[in-house]
């Protein structure tokens, strides 16, 4: 059973059509991966997914309880602590005030996030720290669903590696869906379920390849071989990599 479902979404910038006919859909309990040239707009279908934009025709079928996004730029409160920021959605569904501090204290510990940088302003906060406050912020909301707008792209190698850990455990782990846009095949090898490829000029999805295993079962090489054989012998994967400025992401 599919928990989110898009059939004939288009989409437009200023009467320039940026995606057309796409048919996606992510199952139960599954994390996709949509992978695709820069300026391909996964961004903009994520975004459209979660009703951020309104598509401009095509239907969205929604059949999670709520949702939550992750963006790659945490977008932290700067004048909040992390505690603060991580609350923000509790606030605004106005859960009581003990009932806040029980989640935040819950979804700080699954984002690995020490007692002591609750207090904390994002200005005291590395970039890995703050994207971790905006992982617990979501996550803070208890959503069956999460989006992931190329999260970890600005962090260093290492860094990237510990956050995909942290999205694996407390997404696939947990048994949550998710739909996860990137444009790292390495990082959608190990994080996902299925990885689909969207069309250089957004105008479909052009196919999908499901991952053995699950994800964070897969060692190091299992990935590499994956990813090397995907990006040599898969056509599908041939134009994942060229870059279109003119395009909107």
């Amino acid at each position: 059973m599919s928990v989110l479902s898009l059939a004939g979404v288009e989409h437009a910038y200023l009467g320039r059509s940026v995606l057309k006919a796409v048919d996606l859909t992510v199952g139960a309990q599954e994390i996709v991966a949509l992978v695709g040239p820069s300026g391909c707009g996964k961004s903009t279908l994520a975004h459209v997914a979660a009703g951020l934009l309104e598509p401009k025709s095509g239907r969205i079928e929604r059949r999670y309880r709520r949702h939550a996004m992750i963006f790659q730029d945490p977008s932290l409160l700067p004048w909040a602590t992390a505690a603060q920021n991580i609350a923000f959605g509790l606030r605004l569904s106005r859960l009581p005030r003990r009932q806040r501090a029980d989640c935040v204290a819950e979804a700080a510990a699954r984002a690995e996030l020490e007692p002591g940088d609750l207090a904390k302003y994002p200005v005291e906060l590395s970039g890995g720290m703050r994207q971790r406050v905006a992982i617990a912020r979501a996550l803070a909301v208890r959503p069956d669903f999460i989006y992931f707008d190329e999260p970890f792209t600005a962090l260093d190698v290492a860094l990237r590696r510990r956050m995909q850990d942290v999205a694996i455990s407390n997404c696939a782990d947990a048994g949550l869906s998710g739909l996860f846009i990137t444009h790292d095949l390495h990082e959608a090898a190990r994080i996902a379920h299925r990885v689909m490829v969207l069309d250089t000029y957004g105008a479909g999805i052009l196919g999908d390849r499901s991952l053995p295993g699950r994800p964070g079962s897969r060692s190091d090489t299992q990935v590499q071989e994956w990813v090397a054989a995907a990006l040599s012998r898969d056509p599908l994967f041939r134009h994942i990599h060229d870059v279109d400025e003119r395009q909107i992401a």
